[in-house]
């Protein structure tokens, strides 16, 4: 392994990092680098620094120099610090980027008027280093801080510690006011920082994406944000590009500055020692060269009918839960809400000549590619056309077996994720070709009675598996909106499965893919099959087609405004279906209007957009409404949910009467949304249907922008705070404590609590345990009352997004006054009804995972006693069992679950199961898994470690039982403490229920517990037991105990 420094003080801190340094080797010729040579678990590696003068030509030549003396390098770091580009990401100083991509930014051509074009294109580390980066960022998850990489900051670099200096940003137009002798920004005007959410913890974050090398640092906070955003960027650098010509090196740059002219040098050392931590964790992930891996081997078949039969069985009903581990019921959405294809459009692709060459399934020709690639701009139709050929090769058998996945941006995280797309795949070929299940059983990956999900790096090869287990059957695979996923996670899947029909094609079997995303300059697809959609003559032509028949303008206009909207459209399908709109609605005005009205309608998505939204004053209060709603819904929206939410929200305002708003038709309730959008919003029938109230199954039609476009302009191109900036940088906790503000003011609506049904439960919680009798009239309340269900289930959801920067603490305590847990409760299903009367506000907020709510309001946090009426009895359960782990840090009064240096919760996927949580306490719990440091904890926070949970297990006895004897020795030493007797029952339990060694270990604790008095009956009690379990190292030491005291 390559390990390269810039500075100095980056070789101090990944110096520290090898396990032990080997004796330098004589020096090649030509070679003008100094090497430390040592290793790190299994690796060699070798380490350098450049000579003390930096920029890209002297780390190419460093890289050159040690590429000649060790040609065998299977993987390069560079390590160090870099600048941050805080414009999109949440960086901090003292965090870390990894580079999974490097852009040469200061490589281009001059232009006219002082402009500057790069030219340069992305460069990519090593594929197998990006699969590693993978894995361990999803070991990570959300949080971004990994317990190991602190881990090796406490203990291998304390002696580079956290600044205690404040991590101030300033504004990009804002700059550095002292004079140049003054390193601290103690004369810059405070009131000129960027504001943003404060960190509850001091650990650095880890952050993926784009690294800008150049040969020059760069101070300009504006250009900054200008390249940063252009290249979609996370920090500044001066080495990796040029390493990149002799290595594909994996940037890693802890954050020391901004990228600004208030640098300092007071972050350095403590910026190159996180970038160094995780250098190293990085490297502890990653396996040595070795031998093949050689799994267990398959078992055999008995041969006998009945075994065969109970067998089979046996694979059926496993199959089955494994089926529903996979599913979730929104893969299959976006695809559903697409609207199909204008009339007579999209018909040409099907003969194009390389999607004709990637359909050719019988060919099997090895330079080949069998993936293709649907490119095109925002807007340009590119979903439309993938659901155009997804359904054409269902309808016309292109292959045994047509799967697809559509990425979705506006959905949940298994919409827009590569686990859902994984997890959805595999499930269509298992339901399409049960016998591929066979081949999953006898997989590694693959664990018969899991009983969640298999993580994401089993689902990828799971995946493969089942592919390469096909024999005559042939399988295509469509994905589409690769941009609407994280970009890292799409070079890496794109790479997957470049890899998968390489195995496929190399064994004969029939396997494509095809996959359709925005220009994508950072993912490239060996000798793919490169379709641009608004390059195409054909999809000009649809253009054509469209804005001949749906253009409605005077006949002597209508050829010159064709020719105007066409040749303006640069390709793009929804600017031009929105500028039609426009000239229509002006038609009736004649030539000139129109003329004028097409001048200025601007040339791009983002800026017609803007123009829609701002051209007039019309209803601003309802368009604004209207934004806020479809960009931080919870979930999609219903037509009728949509239009009781808006009327809500002016009920708030007082803007209209106490009349409950009737339901309208849905036709009108269309016009409604269209005209308070301005258009940008449309109704989607996804032609499925919904369970919406239980029994009452009816079609769905859900409320959505009418492109993905639009949320980008808002959102990412920060629209939002252009056309409204009074809702501030922190824009969206004010929207989120708004439509907490809507649901609240359906809910307390006297014609809402009026009635019968509702306000029984409300007051006295009654029927909830009820039959189906009791729940229709809840159904019925629900379908009398379409907005209850939404305001219900997500008040509290909104309420806690909006905490951080609106107190809520006053709202909160008045949803459960007023309205309590039974409103919670009500119209749900019978097996998600868990709080009745019972439970309090602690325990709602920690089940629902609901961490800033539980920071930022005043409850009763230190509760300890266990309620056995509720389903877990205790917040703290409650929260672990739903996995969140936020909340449970909350409940524990710390910033994050890292607790000294470790996960409190680590693996808590893997070894809890939920269902035995309901009869646990926290410290049992706590002990049964050997969490030792959560149980300290728990204790210190006044848990009992003596109470018995409902199996009737004390905490020591679920240690001792699980054999976990740290948390054994814990626990006996805080009962001794307690009880200088305690050891007598706590050895007896050890010997009746532990191993030999846990048992061992206790007997040798009881030299260090100062005055406890042992009995000779009581030594002879134990050596009984030790008998009977046949212990004879054990029956040794107490024989010897016995002695003494007879003695």
């Amino acid at each position: 392994i390559a390990w390269i420094c810039a500075l100095h003080v980056e070789l101090e801190t990944s110096r520290l990092m090898l396990d032990n340094e080997h004796e330098p080797l004589p020096a090649r010729d030509g070679d003008d680098n100094s090497y430390i040579l040592g290793h790190i678990l299994q690796h060699n590696i070798a380490m350098t620094a450049l000579p003390g003068i930096y920029g890209k030509v002297n780390a190419a030549n460093v890289a050159r120099d040690l590429k000649r003396s060790f040609p065998n390098i299977r993987a390069t770091l560079l390590v160090g610090i870099g600048g941050g580009a805080p414009t999109e990401a949440d960086l901090y100083l003292g965090d870390v980027v990894i580079g999974t991509r490097v852009m040469e930014y200061d490589l281009g051509k001059a232009l006219d008027y002082g402009g500057f074009e790069i030219t340069a294109i992305p460069k990519q580390p090593a594929a197998f280093v990006l699969s590693a980066v993978t894995n361990l960022r999803s070991k990570h998850g959300p949080g971004r801080v990994s317990p190991r990489s602190m881990e090796i900051l406490r203990t291998r670099l304390s002696r580079y510690p956290r600044p205690q200096l404040p991590d101030h940003l300033f504004r990009a137009g804002y700059s550095h006011l002292s004079d140049t002798t003054k390193t601290c920004c103690v004369d810059c005007d405070m009131t000129q920082l960027q504001p943003r959410r404060r960190r509850l913890t001091d650990d650095f974050f880890i952050h993926y994406g784009g690294v800008a090398s150049g040969d020059s640092v760069n101070r300009d906070a504006a250009k900054r944000d200008a390249i940063a955003r252009k290249l979609e960027i996370k920090c500044f650098e001066m080495e990796a590009a040029g390493i990149m010509d002799s290595f594909a090196c994996l940037p890693i740059r802890g954050i020391c500055d901004y990228s600004d002219s208030h640098k300092n040098k007071e972050w350095q050392s403590y910026a190159a020692a996180t970038a160094a931590s995780y250098a190293r964790e990085l490297l502890e992930t990653i396996p040595p060269l070795a031998g093949t891996h050689q799994g267990p081997p398959l078992p055999s078949g008995s041969g006998e009918d009945e075994a065969r039969r109970k067998n089979q069985s046996l694979v059926a009903e496993r199959q089955r839960r494994f089926l529903e581990l996979l599913d979730f019921p929104q893969s299959g959405r976006r695809r559903d809400a697409i609207q199909p294809e204008q009339i007579k459009t999209c018909l040409w692709f099907l003969s194009h000549k390389k999607y004709l060459e990637w359909a050719d399934l019988k060919t099997q020709d090895p330079g080949r590619s069998s993936l293709l690639w649907l490119r095109g701009k925002a807007g340009a139709g590119k979903s439309t056309m993938m659901k155009f050929i997804y359904r054409e090769a269902v309808k016309n058998g292109l292959a045994d077996v047509a799967i697809s996945f559509f990425f979705s941006a506006r959905g949940d995280y298994l919409e827009r994720s590569i686990e859902g797309m994984y997890r959805s795949l595999l499930k269509q070929v298992l339901v399409a070709l049960p016998s591929v299940y066979a081949a999953l059983y006898a997989s590694k990956s693959f664990a018969a009675d899991r009983a969640v999900c298999p993580s994401l790096s089993s689902l990828k090869f799971l995946l493969r598996d089942a592919v390469m287990s096909l024999s005559k059957q042939s399988l295509v695979c469509f994905i589409d909106a690769l941009d609407e996923c994280n970009e890292d996670d799409v070079r890496d899947m794109v790479q997957f499965l470049e890899d998968i029909t390489d195995l496929a094609s190399a064994e004969g079997i029939q396997f494509r893919v095809a996959f359709s995303s925005r220009p994508y300059p950072y993912i490239y697809v060996r000798e793919n099959l490169l379709v641009t959609l608004e390059n195409e003559e054909g999809h000009a032509e649809d253009l054509t087609q469209y804005v001949r028949r749906c253009l409605k303008v005077p006949g002597s206009l209508q050829a010159e405004l064709e020719k105007e909207v066409l040749e303006k459209a640069r390709g793009i399908f929804l600017w031009v279906e929105l500028t039609v709109k426009i000239l229509n609605k002006e038609s009736p005005y004649g030539p000139l209007a129109l003329r004028r009205r097409l001048s200025e309608i601007p040339p791009t998505l983002s800026q017609l957009f803007r123009d829609i939204l701002t051209r007039d004053n019309e209803r601003p209060e309802e368009l604004r409404r209207c934004i806020m709603w479809i960009l931080c819904a919870r979930r999609p929206l219903d037509v009728w949910e949509f239009h009781m939410a808006m009327w809500a929200g002016e009920f708030a305002h007082g803007a209209v009467d106490e009349d409950l708003a009737s339901i309208e038709s849905e036709q009108e309730i269309h016009g409604l949304v269209s005209s308070c959008s301005k258009g940008l919003v449309e109704v989607v029938h996804t032609g499925r249907t919904s369970q919406r109230h239980s029994r009452g199954w009816q079609d769905s039609s859900t409320v959505q922008f009418i492109h993905e476009s639009v949320r980008d302009y808002l959102i990412k191109e920060r629209g939002i705070m252009d056309i409204w900036p009074d809702l501030g940088f922190e824009w969206q906790g004010v929207v989120h404590d708004k439509l907490r503000g809507c649901c609240e003011a359906y809910l307390t609506h006297p014609s809402i609590r009026s009635h019968s049904r509702y306000r029984e439960i409300l007051q006295r919680g009654e029927g909830l345990d009820g039959g189906w009798d009791q729940l229709d009239r809840e159904f019925a309340i629900a379908e009398a009352n379409v907005f209850l269900e939404y305001a219900t289930q997500n008040f509290l959801e909104h309420a806690n997004q909006a905490a951080p920067f609106v107190a809520q603490e006053v709202h909160v305590n008045r949803f459960f006054e007023c309205l309590g847990t039974p409103a919670l409760d009500c119209c749900q299903h019978r097996h998600d009804r868990q709080y009745g009367l019972h439970a309090g506000t602690l325990y709602v907020l920690a089940d629902r995972g609901l961490e800033d709510l539980i920071r930022y309001t005043q409850h009763d946090s230190a509760t300890t006693a266990v309620d056995e009426r509720l389903p877990y009895g205790h917040p703290l359960l409650a929260a672990v069992a739903g996995g969140h782990k936020g909340a449970v840090a909350a409940l524990l009064g710390l910033p994050t679950i890292i607790y000294e240096g470790e996960d409190l919760l680590d693996g808590l996927e893997r070894t809890t199961n939920p269902a035995n949580l309901k009869t646990r306490t926290p410290v049992s719990w706590a002990a049964e898994e050997g969490r030792t440091t959560l149980v300290r904890l728990l204790a210190q926070k006044g848990y009992s470690t003596s109470e018995r949970d409902r199996d009737g297990y004390t905490p020591l006895r679920s240690a001792i039982c699980n054999g976990h004897v740290e948390t054994v020795h814990l626990l006996a030493d805080i009962e001794v403490a307690e009880n200088k007797q305690a050891p007598v029952n706590m050895i007896g339990a050890a010997i009746a229920y532990g191993s030999e060694a846990m048992i061992l270990s206790l007997l040798e604790k009881l030299e260090s517990w100062d005055e406890l008095k042992l009995s000779r009956s009581e030594v002879e009690n134990w050596l009984r037991r030790a008998r009977n379990r046949h212990h004879g190292e054990v029956i040794r030491v107490l024989t010897d105990r016995k002695a003494t005291l007879a003695a």
